[in-house]
């Protein structure tokens, strides 16, 4: 998974796992919405799903029928 830096202040510490938002577009990526830290800037990043988020995902999935069950 690549690193969110911020782009205001150039904190490196953003964790997708704390995101804002999460749209997922595949089963294993999403574009997450986060706020930074230190700055509190809202930064968007395009990322793999981290292993920890993926049954939530995959759990949310089934609930709206988003058809991403079989992978």
């Amino acid at each position: 998974m690549g690193k969110v830096v911020c782009p205001a202040c150039g904190a490196q510490d953003l964790d997708v796992c704390r995101y804002d938002t999460m749209m997922v577009l595949r089963s294993d990526l999403a574009l997450f919405t986060l706020t930074c830290p230190t700055c509190g800037t809202k930064v968007s990043s395009l990322q793999r799903i981290p292993l920890q988020l993926r049954e939530e995902v995959r759990f949310a999935a089934i609930e709206v029928g988003a058809g991403m069950m079989g992978r």
